[in-house]
């Protein structure tokens, strides 16, 4: 790479880039498509993933780097893949019905298993990662380290491991028989899980049953019914003693492996769950599905408490790390998705943030005992708190005082308008909105938008975005509130009438106040023009409702002396003349 002149490159049908050295050594490659995403791991103690990707080539990913590396030797698909907890050895199996052991340093095929009849579609390797150190006969009679394998022929195969130590000094490919072998249900078998202890296998089927058995001889133990459709993945808790199931009837099952009885059952998915895993000490379950979903559910609850979603696709593959803060899925989208749990990250921010906003509203009632309005406007504004607005605001107005000592609001309050930036104008007229749908708020409100709208250019104004908007949504609620104060107004002269005719006011010139009444009448003007004018009459004690345009013709002299029909009539009982009256 540092002579680019010196390497070859090389491009193969998958879309992957080889860089070859001088010598056809591999030093790199760049893969440029995924195809449909079969099954995933983690590999421990290494920031890596092993991948099956519906070829016959194993490719094993950096999670920084996304740089990846390429084990060739499978003559078929690769159907499934499994890391040893040691992370030294990986195993893949596949459609050529072998199953072959890799060393991940050296990247070197070390052992070969053959003897299924029909494509190897699941793999388990024991747990314990004391068990790969075990050599010689004792690893040979079933003390070591051991793998179990699934295949659509339907049987389940114990292949014990050589040594880790016999497997690196042999120079060629060590072949491993069969040390024991059993026919395990009666459709294919989707998924095989070991135990943490080593003394227990799980195997999934599409026959809706989980079995379970003793990993030494594979001799039947348990099983577990209760699935509507084929149970696609099992996998056993790292703490307790249960084991939780998927199935293509939507749910998720777990089950007590002290009496084999389902204990809890989570539904949530749209679809079939297609992987389960266990995440950190085994008080939390994450599932995939083939909705493209991935689900974080918490056992103790039974409620799911997040839902990712980062396919488009059936997520097939997943597997999550020990510690639970990492979450790997891949799926038929070809997508490989990394989920890191930012937790505690939620929660450092959340008392910052907590923290910051007890800091300003302790700033924010500063500003307000010391009448600092400017100051304490903008923290307002910035933590959000509309009601906080609307008070300062107000204090604005009551805090305006004329030469002679009397409140001139409006000035004062013109005054703060032209300091403030379009952004703040715009937000407060937003709050100015809500405000005004409520009666009490209405003289402040009314007052604010004055003053913006005489300190601000109207071409400025009409320039910001909403703010012509929100200036529309405004106006009905004015104008309501404006009608309400004029029935107001109108009916006081009534009660001057009352007054004046009871005798209870007699200093009172009732020329005058029809003359006042008339004036104010004329120089009235509404926000909005309106579109209709309501008519009311009563004939023989009934009411005859009916509406006028405001821009239609109006009565003539001579019509005012007849009695007039106002509406239409919807029956012909409702239409009357003026011979009817009598």
């Amino acid at each position: 790479e540092k002579n680019p002149e010196d390497c070859l490159i090389a491009a193969d049908a998958e879309h992957n880039l080889s860089f070859l050295s001088s010598k056809l050594s591999l030093s790199r490659t760049i893969v440029g498509h995924n195809d449909e995403i079969l099954d995933v791991k983690l590999i421990p103690h290494c920031n890596a993933i092993i991948v099956a990707t519906n070829s016959p080539k194993i490719r094993i990913f950096d999670l920084e780097t996304f740089s990846c590396r390429v084990l060739h030797g499978h003559t078929a698909t690769v159907l499934c893949v499994e890391v040893s907890p040691c992370g030294r050895f990986v195993a893949s199996c596949g459609k050529d019905k072998t199953m072959r052991i890799w060393h991940l340093e050296t990247e070197r095929c070390v052992a070969i298993a053959s003897g299924h009849t029909e494509p190897i579609g699941a793999v388990g390797f024991s747990r314990k990662a004391s068990r790969y150190e075990v050599g010689g006969k004792a690893a040979f009679n079933g003390g070591g380290a051991f793998g179990i394998t699934a295949s659509l022929d339907r049987t389940l195969k114990r292949w014990n491991f050589p040594g880790a130590d016999d497997l690196l000094t042999e120079p060629g490919q060590v072949d491993m028989p069969a040390a024991a072998s059993v026919r395990g249900h009666d459709k294919d078998i989707n998924i095989i899980s070991v135990s943490p202890n080593d003394s227990l296998v799980a195997s999934g089927s599409q026959d809706k049953t989980v079995r379970i058995w003793n990993a030494t001889d594979l001799s039947l133990k348990a099983t577990l019914k209760g699935h509507r459709r084929g149970v696609w993945d099992c996998q056993f808790s790292p703490i307790d003693k249960v084991l939780a199931t998927s199935s293509g009837d939507k749910s998720i099952k777990l089950w007590s492996l002290g009496n084999f009885s389902c204990v809890r059952t989570f539904q949530g998915h749209l679809s079939s769950v297609l992987r389960i895993r266990f995440l950190r000490t085994g008080l939390q379950l994450v599932s995939a599905g083939a909705d493209g979903l991935v689900k974080l559910w918490t056992i103790r609850t039974n409620e799911c408490e997040t839902t990712m979603d980062g396919h488009t696709n059936k997520v097939w593959a997943l597997d999550a790390s020990s510690d639970g803060k990492l979450i790997v899925s891949g799926g038929a989208d070809s997508k490989l998705v990394v989920w890191r749990d930012n937790t505690r990250q939620i929660e450092d921010d959340q008392r910052k943030e907590e923290a910051e906003k007890i800091k300003l509203n302790q700033m924010l009632e500063n500003h307000l005992y010391h009448q600092e309005f400017d100051e304490a406007l903008v923290l307002a504004l910035r933590i959000d708190k509309p009601m906080t607005v609307f008070k300062i605001i107000s204090s604005m107005i009551e805090s305006g005082f004329d030469e002679e000592g009397k409140l001139d609001g409006l000035q004062s309050l013109q005054l703060h308008v032209k300091t403030w930036s379009m952004e703040r104008v715009a937000k407060i007229l937003n709050y100015c909105r809500d405000w005004n749908t409520r009666a009490r708020h209405v003289p402040v409100v009314m007052t604010l938008v004055k003053a913006i709208v005489t300190t601000i250019p109207v071409d400025q104004l009409s320039s910001i975005d909403r703010i012509p908007e929100t200036l529309a949504g405004i106006t009905p609620y004015a104008e309501r509130h404006f009608h309400r104060l004029d029935q107001l107004y109108t009916n006081s002269y009534m009660l001057d009438f009352i007054l004046v005719g009871g005798g209870v006011v007699a200093d009172v010139d009732v020329k005058s106040a029809e003359d006042e009444l008339v004036a104010w009448e004329a120089s009235s003007k509404l926000v909005l023009p309106p579109t209709a004018i309501d008519g009311r009459i009563q004939v023989g004690g009934m009411d005859y409702v009916g509406k006028i345009n405001a821009k239609s013709t109006q009565l003539t002299d001579s019509d005012s002396d007849s009695i007039q029909s106002i509406g239409e009539s919807s029956t012909e009982s409702e239409s009357l003349d003026a011979t009817s009256f009598g």
